[in-house]
């Protein structure tokens, strides 16, 4: 595809009950390796905390363990869940990362939106926002500053040296998440690219997204507007078959995203709240090959992203399936 974006290999560490984490992580290392020999440009760990029903891996240690892996592929967060945890305890647990990895980390990061993880942490519901900005504002100083003060309810520094530092000056790139207008428009306005998750709504409104954003950059005087984009693939043998392979992991998928409440910060023509065949329509690409490039092109042309980042397993999903679909993509689509 002449063009093309830079693509990405998304890890789904997301396993059901009772089935064998070691082997199924297992064979998340040969799709990395994969992904390395096949010309990717990066691979990625998502993260959430208490994800009944999944056992859930935390990507911070997937991604330590991959560095062995993953050739010179970059490495990253889709996303970090910047306002729960720390920011010393953040800044160089990703500061080691970006060490072992000789320089090759991205931090995706978003606020999040599940009450069971805020309240997990102690974030208060009134503060959950200003907690993001708080954490990435310190984690970027500890980075980059030679002494750091700074005081709110749940961290005091009093004028701390930080020497622990990035490989990459002066910190890794940082990505933010998000889907409404006005997480868009702060993005803009602090200068950072948007990393957009093209499943959770419908294509068309994804592309008032990108306008959003990128008119919110102009009106900030910014003239690099990136967008990157986490989107769910598989390609199958045919139309008909791909979206059969597909519909009982994606289901089980998008049922706990529901019942996790992902979808209510949106408008209600986004919920995720209908049958399978009207909520994979202009959100997921699935098909034959040939479905699949076009679907790709389009997405290519009408966003423009910088960096398209393809998740194409999902809970459950046999690892024959997702080398099959790997090989197809690698073979027959991106080339």
């Amino acid at each position: 595809m002449d063009g093309s974006p830079e693509y990405g290999l998304v890890l789904c560490s997301q396993f059901l009950p009772g089935e064998d984490t070691v082997a199924r992580f297992d064979e998340q290392l040969e799709q990395v390796r994969y992904a390395r020999d096949a010309g990717f440009s990066s691979v990625w760990a998502t993260q959430h905390y208490l994800a009944d029903p999944f056992q859930y891996l935390h990507p911070l240690a997937v991604l330590s363990r991959i560095v062995p892996e993953s050739g010179d592929m970059r490495i990253g967060t889709a996303i970090t869940l910047m306002a729960l945890g720390n920011p010393v305890d953040m800044a160089e647990e990703l500061a080691t990362i970006d060490i072992v990895s000789g320089g090759r980390l991205t931090v995706g990061a978003g606020l999040g939106y599940r009450d069971v993880e805020f309240d997990a942490f102690g974030v208060p519901g009134t503060g959950r926002l200003r907690r993001f900005l708080d954490n990435l504002d310190v984690v970027r100083r500890l980075w980059t500053e030679d002494e750091v003060t700074f005081s709110n309810d749940a961290v005091r520094l009093d004028g701390v040296r930080p020497v622990l530092r990035p490989v990459q000056r002066p910190h890794p790139p940082i990505w933010l998440a998000g889907h409404t207008d006005r997480a868009l428009r702060r993005t803009a306005r602090m200068g950072h690219p948007w990393l957009a998750a093209a499943a959770h709504v419908e294509k068309e409104y994804l592309y008032q997204q990108v306008a959003t954003y990128r008119n919110a950059c102009a009106e900030a005087g910014r003239d690099d507007a990136e967008v990157h984009v986490l989107q769910e693939i598989y390609v199958g043998e045919t139309d008909e078959s791909a979206v059969e392979d597909v519909r009982a992991a994606l289901t089980v998928k998008y049922d706990a995203y529901r019942a996790w409440g992902q979808d209510q910060v949106l408008p209600p023509s986004q919920s995720f709240d209908v049958e399978f065949d009207k909520l994979r329509k202009g959100r997921f690409i699935l098909g034959g090959a040939e479905s699949c490039r076009a679907q790709l092109a389009e997405l290519v042309d009408r966003v423009g992203p910088g960096h398209i980042l393809l998740r194409p397993q999902w809970p459950g999903m046999p690892q024959e399936q997702v080398m099959a679909s790997l090989e197809r993509l690698t073979d027959e689509v991106l080339r």
